[in-house]
């Protein structure tokens, strides 16, 4: 059996009908946990693999269920591997933890300060210029000096 340009099998025809049930591969368990890994959708990762979304929830249900997590378990995997290597005396795996490890810590040193800015209060309205004053303070004049209601039988 032959392979379509992505790494698909070819499935030969048959004289049955409609196409052949899907069943679950590891290969293609791969292809969705990388999907989510890489932040697609799961009519996304469906897309990739093949098969129509309720296919993708039958067969792969625990890729689905770990999806919102794949992203983070793809990292401390890479970062496992790469300190495995390191250990072994990989300088070169050494030198990418550290690049990752430094570009992880100034990812949450600018998550720091950017929280900082934000400390729950509500922003000071913005400050009116002379005209906006004097018109803002115009309208809260009550008593002789008000101004008069608009006519009751104004047609526009």
């Amino acid at each position: 059996m032959g392979c379509d340009l992505f790494g698909d099998p070819i499935q030969p025809s048959k004289d049955g009908r409609g196409r052949p049930e899907h069943s679950w591969s590891l290969a293609n368990s791969n292809k969705v946990l990388l999907a989510f890994a890489r932040g697609l959708s799961v009519k996304e990762a469906a897309t990739a693999i093949g098969v129509s979304v309720p296919t993708l929830r039958k067969h792969y249900s625990s890729e689905v269920a770990k999806r919102t997590d794949a992203r983070l378990r793809m990292e401390m995997t890479q970062l496992a591997r790469l300190n495995s290597a390191a250990t072994e005396g990989n300088v070169a795996a050494e030198k990418e933890l550290f690049k990752r490890l430094d570009k992880a810590e100034i990812a949450n040193m600018a998550a720091r300060v950017a929280d900082r800015g934000n400390t729950g209060r509500t922003p000071a309205p913005p400050k009116l210029g002379k005209k906006e004053a004097a018109k803002v303070e115009a309208g809260k004049v009550t008593g002789k000096f008000a101004p008069r209601p608009a006519p009751s039988r104004l047609v526009n």
